[in-house]
């Protein structure tokens, strides 16, 4: 809320971070901001400061709704989730404050630090036929639907192969999706 000292102590720190990895963000990450704000000429002059989406202002109700579902109890709070809805973080605050843009580079990894193993479900490893593959994910775009684990990437392949992170969400892919927040 414009209005909330430590929301306007964060929004420029965040809104620098998020354009410091926005290439490196594409489709797989954003923000979207639910207002606390009393009225819609505070939301509308605060979030003109803000470089991601938000919730309308008008949709008051889906916004208590969420922020019941997800436990929002005070502000600034910054709530991070995969694609398939799992918390990642309830303190997104602190992780931005703690580790600048490489939290969200660490959002991005699927809440990940190198070295912790993410299943890919569906996936397996065309080096070791491991399925799912887990862990680091390496894909070849010029031979059809062909990846590798990290340990059989390191054995090298005739094309470039890139990493795959995992794919996530944030509150406004489930909004606009129209994901059903009620309890």
């Amino acid at each position: 809320a414009h209005w909330c000292g430590p929301c306007q102590h964060l929004t420029p720190i965040l809104a620098k971070h998020y354009k410091e990895v926005q290439s490196e963000l594409h489709d797989r990450f954003d923000i979207v901001f639910l207002s606390s704000d009393e009225n819609e000429i505070a939301f509308n002059e605060y979030f003109s400061s803000m470089p991601w989406k938000a919730l309308p202002y008008s949709e008051r109700d889906r916004e208590k709704k969420l922020s019941e579902k997800l436990n929002v109890d005070g502000i600034p709070t910054l709530v991070v989730l995969s694609a398939d809805g799992k918390v990642i973080s309830t303190d997104g605050v602190g992780g931005i404050y703690e580790q600048n843009a490489d939290a969200i580079r660490y959002w991005l990894n699927g809440g990940l630090k190198s070295g912790e193993n993410y299943e890919w479900l569906g996936v397996s490893c065309q080096g070791c036929q491991m399925k799912p593959l887990i862990g680091q994910r390496y894909h070849c775009s010029a031979c059809d639907n062909y990846n590798l684990c990290t340990k059989c990437q390191e054995n090298g392949h005739e094309h470039e192969l890139m990493v795959i992170p995992q794919k996530l969400t944030t509150i406004a892919n489930l909004v606009w999706k129209g994901i059903k927040v009620d309890p």
